[in-house]
């Protein structure tokens, strides 16, 4: 019998002669009065020579069975080495759908290393990770695929092959379940792919147009100041033509400035006396 069940039938009995000698019941007492000592010292006061003639609650071992125990424990304790710990790692690897050591995957035996090698390169060509973040989500890919396929090939190993009849259902479920898990695995790393790569090609996109955007601003720029530097000249030039043709008008007719002068009066110029012109406020 164990100590826990001794002690539940040691504290029944001391309840029960307690409640016949007309002591209070303890059980109806508070939680915090209710211990181990309390319960003792009912057993003793009742009856002081209530001893369970069931064995005792810490048997005694015998010396041999001591001996053989210090024997066993020193024998091993388990793999030491890096080495023997990873093989006794696999030791209850029955199927390997599940992730091995560490979530780490594995190949089997009995499956192929070139056509896995194959497979992986096969899907490295087609995505291209170049990111670390696209590098852990294609291995992910790779990885979970190959677990659905082999999934998919435990369970032709509980179907009959003559018939198709199911011959272990728990195994056949089982493999089932795997099989959907690594390929909702398989889909999402897929489907994270897709969005990070949308992701960088709208972040692309908005950085062109806004390069865009701004050189196409600088050349607004810079044809409205090609404008005014036009207009400048065209200015320059109309004024050279007045000068040259003034001065020609002088030396043809010595009182040219004067005449000249007198008109731009009569327009309503105002003239600073060196033939330059304002319009009268």
């Amino acid at each position: 019998m164990s100590s826990r069940k001794l002690r539940r039938q040691a504290e029944h009995q001391a309840r029960k002669a307690a409640r016949k000698a007309g002591f209070p019941n303890i059980t109806t007492q508070s939680a915090t009065t209710v211990t181990p000592e309390a319960i003792a010292a009912a057993i003793d006061q009742v009856i002081p020579d209530i001893r369970l003639s069931s064995p005792s609650v810490t048997a005694t071992v015998s010396p041999a069975r001591a001996a053989a125990s210090r024997e066993n424990g020193s024998k091993s304790h388990g793999p030491l080495t890096p080495e023997t710990q990873s093989i006794s790692s696999q030791n209850h690897t029955t199927h390997g759908l599940a992730r091995h050591q560490n979530g780490t995957f594995k190949l089997l035996s009995c499956e192929n290393q070139a056509a896995f090698e194959s497979f992986k390169q096969s899907i490295l060509d087609e995505h291209q990770p170049n990111t670390p973040t696209e590098s852990i989500l294609v291995n992910s890919m790779i990885e979970s695929h190959w677990l659905a396929e082999r999934a998919q090939r435990l369970q032709a190993t509980c179907l009959d092959l003559d018939t198709g009849v199911i011959t272990d259902d728990k195994k056949f479920n089982l493999y089932m379940r795997y099989q959907t898990t690594h390929t909702r695995a398989f889909h999402k790393c897929l489907t994270e792919i897709a969005k990070l790569r949308k992701e960088k090609r709208q972040s692309h996109l908005g950085f062109e147009a806004q390069r865009i955007e701004s050189e196409r601003h600088e050349m607004k720029k810079a044809a409205f100041e090609w404008d005014i530097a036009r207009k400048d000249a065209l200015a320059c030039q109309q004024l050279n033509i007045l000068t040259t043709m003034r001065i020609e008008a002088c030396k043809q007719n010595p009182n040219f400035m004067a005449e000249y002068e007198a008109e731009l009066v009569k327009r309503g110029f105002q003239v600073d006396g060196l033939g330059a012109a304002a319009h009268a406020a």
